[in-house]
């Protein structure tokens, strides 16, 4: 009990706890493998079977934009592309048709080996390079090599250091290399052990990554209830 309040204590500060939201993670994630993975893998295989991409122009980036995503396939395809803050599933990992994928996640061997064990086979196989550090570790191998594009969904909100992300988001981008980026930044209801909030204003995130020198192309779709959540998503460019 007295532990549980001086958790509630510090979510109202909105002090972050990496270890416990760590938790939270991998709590969310046993689930969603054990009830979820077994018909999105099999979907899975059945697009590359079918010649499928995954993924396609309807998404919350390009917004149905096809002749944006026609433009982004042929210029990532062959390219080194990353994803931080994949979660159990991630967008990269599934696009097989990508020459060179990194995916960087404090989680990404707890996510790999419990889809093993439940399911024998995972996401992650092993053409795919992984970093199982947290996305503030700056990767010096990583600066100016990311010449596909960076993809960060729903991961901002989940770190220690947001900002630090975004710089190193950054660094490790080549000029032209493209960035899908989408988080919550406030949690208009409140805060769980699992969150954090980053800013109300929506601007504040649009001009620091035209200072990290990207160039926004559009906006991402709006997902969320405006109720419950202010989100900030970006189909953007590096300079």
């Amino acid at each position: 009990m007295i532990k549980k309040k001086v958790l509630n204590i510090n979510l109202i500060q909105n002090e972050f706890l990496h270890d416990v939201a760590q938790q939270y993670e991998a709590r969310s994630a046993t689930q969603d493998i054990e009830q979820h993975f077994r018909n999105l893998y099999d979907s899975w295989e059945q697009a590359k079977e079918d010649g499928s991409l995954w993924h396609y122009a309807d998404n919350q980036w390009f917004s149905g934009n096809k002749e944006l995503w026609n433009e982004f396939v042929n210029h990532v395809k062959d390219r080194k592309c990353l994803e931080i803050g994949s979660g159990p599933f991630g967008y990269l990992a599934p696009c097989y048709w990508i020459k060179d994928r990194i995916v960087i996640d404090p989680l990404i061997n707890f996510y790999r080996d419990e889809q093993l064990r439940v399911h024998g086979k995972t996401f992650f196989v092993d053409e795919i390079k992984t970093y199982n550090v947290p996305a503030e570790n700056c990767l010096d191998e990583l600066i100016g090599k990311i010449d596909g594009f960076i993809v960060c969904r729903n991961a901002l909100d989940h770190c220690e250091d947001p900002l630090k992300i975004l710089e190193n988001i950054s660094d490790y981008a080549a000029s032209g290399a493209y960035l899908l980026l989408w988080t919550d930044i406030f949690h208009l209801m409140g805060l769980d052990e699992g969150h954090r909030n980053i800013t109300r204003s929506p601007k504040v995130l649009e001009k620091l990554l035209r200072g990290l020198e990207f160039e926004i192309l559009q906006e991402g779709a709006k997902i969320r209830d405006p109720n419950e959540y202010i989100e900030f998503g970006i189909l953007a460019r590096k300079i």
